[in-house]
C-alpha cells in the first residue's frame, strides 16, 4: 500500500509540472515523461525540454516536509541529482542513438551535438518550505537547480520566455557555484526580485579573488518588487508581446514547416517581442487607412532580420506572395548579407489577415543575381529614400497608458 501511495504522490507531482510547462511557453518543446523508445523502454526523466539549443533536463518530486532535513536530502535532492546525472550520461554518452517522442509528434533522434547549454533541475512540489539548499554539485557532476513548488511556478510566469528564463540559470549557477562562502537570508523569490531589478544581473563582484563570503541578504525583496508600480508598468506593457507568442500558436506553427520560424520568434525575450509587436502595430495602425501603399519595417534580432510590411487588403494575393519573397532577398543584399536569415511578417485588415516568410541567404551572390536585386529596388523605388526611426522600448516604463 505505501509503494502505491508514494507511486500515486509522485505521479500527482509530475503531472503538476507537465502541465505548468504545457500551459506556459514551454508547450512545444516539453516531452514529459521521455522514453528510450527503441532501447530499455525506460524513462528518462521526468521532464525533458529542447529547444534550439539549450537543453533542460527535469526531475520532480513530492516530498512533503515533516521537520528532518537530512530526510529532505535524502528523499529529494541526493536522489534527485542522482536521476539528472544518470539522465545526461544517457543522452549525452551513449553508445547507441536515443529516440524519444513529442505527445503530438512522431518519435525523433535525439541528437547530442546540437546542444550547447545543458541545464539540470530539480522541483519538489511537496509541501513548501523556503530554507532548502538552492543548487546541488555533489560528486563534480554540474551544477543541479533546485526549486520548490511555488517558486518554480513564480519564475516561469515571472520569466515567460526562454531566453529569459536561461538568463537567469545562468546567473544564478554563477553566483552559487562561485566557490565563495555564501549566508543566505532569503527566499528564492527573494533573489529572482535582485536579478529583475538589477538589469537581470546580480550587483555582486562574485568573480573578484578579494571577495571571499557572499551575503544574501534579500530578506522580503520579492514581495517589495511584486506590489511596486514599476513591476505593475512592465506586466501591463508586456501584454502587447503576446501577440507574437499567440501569432506562433494559432498561425506560424501551422504552417509547413513552421517550427523553424517559430523557434526563431520564440527565442526573442518578452521585451523583445514587445519591441516587435509594437512596431507592427504602429506600421499597420499609420498606413491601413490609406489606399495602395505597401509599407515595411525593418529591425534586427539576435543576429536575424525581422521584415515587418503591411499590404493592402484588395492586392492580389500572388504578387504579395512575390513581394515578400523579394524584400527578404533585397533586405539581406542591401544590408551586405548582415543578417542571412530573415523572417516576414505581413499583416493587412486590421492584423486579422496574415502572410509568413523566411529566407536564408547565401552568400556570395553572382554577379547575375546582384543585377536582378538591383533592377527590383530600382523598379520599387526602395533604399532611395530611406528613413531611419529610432523606437526605444524600456523593459520597464516609466508610464503607460493607464486604462
Amino acid at each position: 500500500m505505501t509503494t502505491t501511495n508514494n507511486k500515486d504522490k509522485g505521479d500527482a507531482g509530475e503531472d503538476y509540472v507537465n502541465q505548468l510547462a504545457f500551459k506556459s511557453y514551454l508547450r512545444y518543446w516539453c516531452y514529459p515523461n521521455p522514453i528510450d523508445i527503441d532501447g530499455d523502454k525506460k524513462e528518462i526523466c521526468d521532464l525533458l525540454i529542447s529547444f534550439r539549443d539549450i537543453l533542460l533536463i527535469m526531475s520532480v518530486k513530492n516530498h512533503n516536509y515533516d521537520g528532518d532535513y537530512e530526510k529532505y536530502k535524502r528523499k529529494v535532492i541526493a536522489k534527485s541529482t542522482s536521476q539528472l546525472n544518470g539522465a545526461q550520461r544517457k543522452l549525452f554518452n551513449s553508445q547507441r542513438e536515443i529516440f524519444i517522442k513529442h505527445p503530438d509528434r512522431d518519435k525523433e533522434l535525439f541528437e547530442p551535438s546540437r546542444y550547447k547549454k545543458i541545464y539540470k533541475i530539480t522541483v519538489n512540489v511537496g509541501e513548501q518550505f523556503e530554507h532548502y539548499e538552492f543548487s546541488d554539485e555533489a560528486n563534480s557532476k554540474g551544477f543541479i537547480n533546485i526549486f520548490n513548488k511555488d517558486t518554480f511556478e513564480t519564475i516561469i510566469q515571472e520569466l515567460d520566455t526562454i531566453k529569459d528564463f536561461v538568463v537567469y540559470l545562468d546567473e544564478r549557477e554563477g553566483i552559487l557555484s562561485s566557490g565563495k562562502r555564501i549566508v543566505v537570508n532569503c527566499k528564492e523569490k527573494d533573489l529572482l526580485a535582485e536579478f529583475l531589478t538589477n538589469a537581470r544581473k546580480f550587483p555582486i563582484n562574485y568573480k573578484a579573488d578579494h571577495v571571499e563570503e557572499i551575503i544574501l541578504n534579500l530578506s522580503g525583496a520579492w514581495d517589495t518588487y511584486n506590489s511596486s508600480e514599476a513591476a505593475a508598468l512592465k506586466r501591463k506593457a508586456d501584454k502587447a508581446s503576446y501577440f507574437i507568442d499567440h501569432l506562433v500558436q494559432t498561425d506560424i506553427l501551422k504552417l509547413p514547416n513552421g517550427e523553424i520560424m517559430a523557434r526563431e520568434l520564440m527565442n526573442l525575450g518578452r521585451t523583445e517581442r514587445r519591441m516587435l509587436s509594437n512596431t507592427l502595430f504602429s506600421l499597420v495602425a499609420r498606413y491601413e487607412k490609406q489606399t495602395g501603399i505597401l509599407a515595411r519595417r525593418y529591425s534586427e534580432y539576435n543576429g536575424i532580420g525581422h521584415l515587418l510590411i503591411y499590404y493592402p487588403p484588395d492586392q492580389n494575393e500572388k504578387t504579395v506572395d512575390w513581394v515578400i519573397q523579394q524584400a527578404m532577398q533585397i533586405y539581406s543584399y542591401k544590408t551586405n548579407f548582415r543578417e542571412k536569415e530573415i523572417i516576414a511578417l505581413a499583416a493587412t485588415n486590421g492584423l486579422k489577415q496574415w502572410k509568413f516568410g523566411m529566407f536564408q541567404a547565401e552568400p556570395p551572390i553572382t554577379d547575375e543575381a546582384k543585377k536582378y536585386l538591383d533592377d527590383l529596388i530600382e523598379k520599387f523605388g526602395w533604399f532611395k529614400d530611406m528613413k531611419a526611426y529610432y523606437y526605444e522600448e524600456k523593459e520597464y516604463p516609466n508610464e503607460v497608458d493607464r486604462d
